[in-house]
Order: C-alpha cells, then sequence, then structure tokens
C-alpha cells in the first residue's frame, strides 16, 4: 500500500473534504488502482456507474455519521465508510499482463481486486493522517495471506470496513 501512497504524490488529493468532491473521488481511486496495477503488472478495469454508486454511498454515510462528535473515531468511521462503499459495489478488477504464478498476492488481487483496492484506498488516508500526527508509518508490509484474509473478510461481509485497522494491521496513536 505504501507503493500506492508513492505513486500519485503529486496528484493525490488526500484530504477528506476534496473527497467530498466526485473528481477528486474518482481521481482517488484511479491513483490507488492504478498503484496497484503497476506494482504486480495488471490491467485495471473501472466500473464508472459502480464507482458513482460508491461515491454516492459513501456521501451518503458520511451525512449519516454527521451528527457523532468530531474526534479521532469519527476519522476512523469515515474511512471504514470509504471502505465498505467501494467494497459493496464492484467498482474495480484487475487482468495479468504479466504473471508470476509463485506471487500469491498477484492471486489474490485478482481473486478480490475490489476489496484490496477498497482496503488501499481507505488505509492509504488514514495512514497518511496518522503518519503526519506521529511522525511514525502506521503500517508495514503485508504477507499475501494477511490481504488474502482481510479482503476474503470484506468480501462476506462489507460491514468488516469497520475493522479495517486490525484487519490490515495498521498502527494508532490513540489508545
Amino acid at each position: 500500500m505504501a507503493e500506492a501512497l508513492a505513486l500519485g504524490a503529486e496528484r493525490r488529493p488526500w484530504s477528506l473534504a476534496e473527497l467530498a468532491d466526485e473528481p477528486a473521488f474518482d481521481r482517488h481511486i484511479e491513483t490507488v488502482a492504478a498503484a496497484i496495477a503497476d506494482r504486480f503488472t495488471l490491467k485495471t478495469h473501472v466500473n464508472i456507474v459502480a464507482r458513482r454508486m460508491a461515491f454516492i454511498a459513501w456521501i451518503d454515510g458520511l451525512a449519516a455519521d454527521a451528527r457523532s462528535p468530531t474526534d479521532y473515531r469519527a476519522f476512523v468511521a469515515v474511512c471504514a465508510s470509504l471502505i465498505a462503499s467501494l467494497a459493496r459495489h464492484r467498482v474495480v478488477s484487475y487482468s495479468a499482463m504479466i504473471r508470476d504464478p509463485a506471487d500469491r498476492m498477484i492471486d489474490t488481487i485478482l481473486r478480490y481486486g475490489n476489496e484490496v483496492t477498497a482496503l488501499a484506498a481507505g488505509a492509504a488516508i488514514y495512514a497518511l493522517r496518522v503518519g503526519e500526527l506521529t511522525g511514525a508509518d502506521a503500517g508495514g508490509e503485508l504477507s499475501p495471506l494477511i490481504v488474502e484474509n482481510a479482503a476474503a473478510s470484506l468480501n462476506r461481509h462489507p460491514e468488516a470496513a469497520a475493522k479495517f485497522r486490525e484487519l490490515l494491521q495498521l498502527g494508532t496513536p490513540w489508545t
């Protein structure tokens, strides 16, 4: 996921206020998907209707949570809502251009492409903000098994997005 952050550094709209604008939301999803595709030599397929539905679902989720107090829990809930809205709609899929049969991460991405992208999109925003607060990386390199477990959980139960920090073993400055 660190590769997803580094790829679009010059054009990434990491502000949550900016992501409430649909073109910025679209760019964020496309940047994350492109980073994953570039890292593993995959071709990205984005369903623009599903992306629009995910955006609407995310905005509706934000409006429903607007009454809660603004603290770190609200920020985590916003990231989780982004992940859940993308997971519920089949926004992104991938196909292999060149494939190393021994690479389990590619198998996971091909099988759970939408969920991996959703987790990366939400975790990227979370990791950047935590990094700004602490000066340290919120997560590290994940094994294909952990990513597959997180993606499979999200695939079966989109509400598992609320536990994205635990699924992706992301650190937190809040106790």
